[in-house]
């Protein structure tokens, strides 16, 4: 898959239409092995590659590859935070709940709703935030850094926003990733591996999705 942007319409340089990669199910990775990852937040929220072409504007691809920029009018808060850079960004959009925290029905409310009246209403009913924790393309491609590089990439740029947040992640902590994530009440976490690089459209095992949900009963990987 090339990942060299291409000319649009009247010569305005189009971003490459990169897909997420994605991660497989298993355990949490041992302590001989666990210096090897850091571990992020579970999410489960909308996925969505953000594509930034430097005018300000921001166009929102689910990972199926569906336009839904129109749904997320609030999300159009990310364009600015990066005047005059070419970027692609991966990350999640999450509805909160009362206390503040992701809720899979509120989100699948709001990913239902698709004419503008009803989107403008939902912005105050059923608000919107987006995680972003991963950037495929800077003025440049950089799938192919490892994780370490583009997180530091990600980190530099500062985003943030009403609407916008770089989540935390934590190096080789995969017991403190756990319960930090179970005390805030989210379902698991991702354990990516330092040296992976990003690999679209691909499900790799240098990503682990590892849930609570029996997660005690699961055997570390050796």
């Amino acid at each position: 898959m090339s990942v060299q942007p291409s000319s649009g319409a009247h010569g305005v340089p189009e971003l490459p239409p990169l897909s997420p990669m994605l991660a497989v199910a298993g355990p949490p990775p041992g302590p001989k092995r666990e210096a090897e990852y850091a571990f992020e937040t579970l999410w489960n929220g909308a996925r969505v590659i953000a594509h930034l072409p430097g005018d300000g504007t921001v166009r929102l691809l689910s990972a199926t590859g569906l336009d839904v920029t129109g749904q997320y009018p609030e999300l159009q808060a990310l364009g600015p935070l990066l005047p005059g850079l070419e970027a692609v960004l991966d990350g999640e959009i999450l509805t909160l709940d009362g206390e503040g925290r992701p809720s899979v029905q509120r989100l699948q409310q709001r990913m239902s709703l698709h004419h503008p009246n009803a989107v403008t209403h939902a912005q105050e009913d059923l608000p919107v935030q987006l995680m972003l924790y991963d950037i495929l393309y800077l003025g440049e491609p950089v799938v192919q850094l490892p994780y370490t590089a583009r997180r530091d990439l990600l980190d530099d740029l500062a985003l943030a926003g009403p609407h916008i947040a770089v989540p935390a992640a934590w190096p080789a902590m995969a017991a403190q990733a756990l319960e930090e994530s179970v005390h805030e009440g989210y379902d698991g976490v991702i354990a990516k591996r330092l040296t992976s690089p990003y690999l679209p459209g691909r499900r790799s095992r240098d990503w682990i999705k590892i849930k609570h949900q029996g997660h005690r009963r699961l055997k570390p990987a050796p």
